[in-house]
């Protein structure tokens, strides 16, 4: 299941947004006004898993796809018996970083994002069990390469290293 995504300058998200989708069990809805950007979420996800052309806010048509770095960043949530092995371990390193961070782990520049995260996040542990399941971010980046977003902190770099990284 996507419990919500981070969009990146693409189509009407200037700059990084979290988009929450659901904090329930088995709803899912997108409601807003006209222009509010739910048809570029959906948008969004086409591109995602469909490998569609990506549509580009207009920021980034100006100032060019280096400066702005779109990317689409669904955040999943999966039954971990899909996982084994090295997979498995990545997965729950995903998962650790997305139910422990918080606004501190983030450059002052994400923390309204990553509170927009964490306030979801927590909607979603008071009304679901996760004790079975891995929040999973985990998306592309315009060049096709893998993103985790806001995730691409301190947090996952000791995670992968298995030390504390020493900062100047």
């Amino acid at each position: 299941m996507i419990i919500g995504a981070f969009l990146r300058y693409y189509k009407t998200y200037q700059g990084i947004n979290y988009i929450p989708i659901t904090d329930e069990d088995k709803f899912c809805g997108l409601v807003g006004d006209n222009g509010i950007g739910k048809s570029s979420v959906l948008e969004s996800l086409d591109t995602f898993f469909n490998s569609k052309s990506w549509n580009f806010n207009t920021i980034t048509k100006k100032s060019g796809k280096s400066s702005t770095k779109p990317q689409i960043v669904p955040v999943f949530l999966l039954e971990r018996r899909y996982f084994d092995g090295d997979d498995l371990e990545k997965a729950e390193l995903l998962n650790s970083i997305a139910l422990n961070i918080s606004e501190g782990d983030v450059s002052p520049s994400l923390k309204v994002h990553a509170k927009a995260f964490i306030e979801h996040r927590d909607r979603l542990i008071q009304r679901v069990d996760l004790s079975d399941l891995l929040i999973i971010p985990l998306g592309v980046d315009y060049k096709g390469g893998a993103s985790i977003s806001l995730f691409n902190n301190r947090m996952m770099v000791e995670g992968l290293l298995g030390n504390e990284v020493e900062t100047t």
